[in-house]
């Protein structure tokens, strides 16, 4: 029993720990996540007061079309030989004012037509940026934390449960019943069943909510990103600068994946060491006192079991630190 007790007490060391583990990650998941909405919220502003620029130029612009339009047709209306001399400097003054207002508001009207651009498609951009992190975060992210969290437990509760069904069956055979049941519950423990049904109970935390939508804004149509000139070049420059990105990227968390890989099977081989047998306590004696004195000498000694602890808590160390890099738009 002192073998079941210690055991049982480091399975408990090892949930407090992996849970604050994981808790500080996920703290961390939901910090970026609202590093990155705040992201989209202000390149959402940017774009519409653009826009909005963008609409107040358009409309000066036409007001000054319409008055040029008016000046000509005035100019159509009285012929110049009919006004008297000192009067036609005056009416070709009005209209260079007038030409000049229009070029002023067109090149205003450029400027900003221009910017606006730019900033939907920063805005389009850092949608779709945004939508693959929330996704990335609720598909993928959620349930490593949750193997994280959980990381060894039911391999360790499985083994403590196995060395005192062990000890039970070989001291007393007539309780077979009673620790045929116990066996039957740990033989069913699935940390990925487990895991599932708990998302599963837990629906409206852990399923993904739905994407952003593109918000429009005072009636502007374009919802896709524009590669017209003049913001192609910028445009191709910055996607191949993405591409490059990726795939350097790729490269990495490939690397990181393969570490991970390696240290979570590092990781389980230490968790589900077979060493749940006691059978050889009672070769010569069925006493209780056999049973304990057998369990210190092979499986209680001190130093095994702190060079043990210290070898699985440097591996989670190490598994917890690595990390896979994110693209940032």
């Amino acid at each position: 029993m002192n073998n079941v007790i210690v055991r049982l007490s480091q399975i408990s060391e090892d949930v407090i720990r992996l849970f604050k583990k994981s808790k500080e990650i996920g703290l961390q998941m939901h910090e970026e996540l609202l590093k990155v909405t705040n992201e989209l919220y202000t390149v959402m502003k940017t774009y519409h007061m653009y826009h909005a620029e963008s609409i107040s130029a358009e409309s000066k612009l036409k007001e000054a079309e319409k008055q040029e339009e008016k000046q000509f047709n005035k100019s159509g209306d009285i012929s110049v030989n009919l006004l008297r001399h000192e009067d036609r400097p005056q009416r070709r003054s009005s209209v260079k004012k007038i030409e000049k207002m229009k070029e002023k508001r067109q090149a205003k009207y450029s400027e900003n037509k221009l910017k606006c651009t730019k900033a939907r498609n920063d805005y389009l951009l850092n949608l779709a940026a945004t939508n693959a992190a929330v996704s990335k975060y609720y598909i993928h992210d959620v349930s490593d934390l949750i193997d994280c969290c959980d990381l060894g437990f039911h391999a360790s509760l499985a083994r403590t449960f196995r060395t005192y069904l062990s000890a039970e069956y070989n001291l007393e055979t007539s309780r077979h019943e009673g620790l045929d049941i116990i066996e039957n519950a740990v033989d069913n423990l699935d940390a990925r069943s487990d895991k599932h049904t708990v998302m599963d109970m837990c629906n409206q935390v852990f399923c993904p909510p739905l994407k952003f939508e593109f918000q429009p804004h005072m009636g502007d149509e374009v919802c896709q990103v524009s590669a017209q000139q003049p913001v192609q070049t910028e445009l191709l420059m910055r996607y191949h600068q993405l591409q490059s990105r990726l795939t350097t990227l790729k490269i990495e968390n490939e690397e990181v994946r393969k570490t991970l890989d390696a240290t979570m099977q590092t990781l389980q081989d230490m968790l589900t060491v077979e060493d749940f047998d006691v059978s050889d306590a009672f070769q010569h004696s069925r006493s209780t006192e056999s049973v304990k004195s057998a369990a210190s000498e092979t499986y209680m000694s001190k130093i095994n079991i702190a060079k043990r602890r210290a070898n699985q808590q440097e591996t989670e160390m190490f598994y917890f630190t690595v990390k896979p890099s994110t693209p940032v738009c």
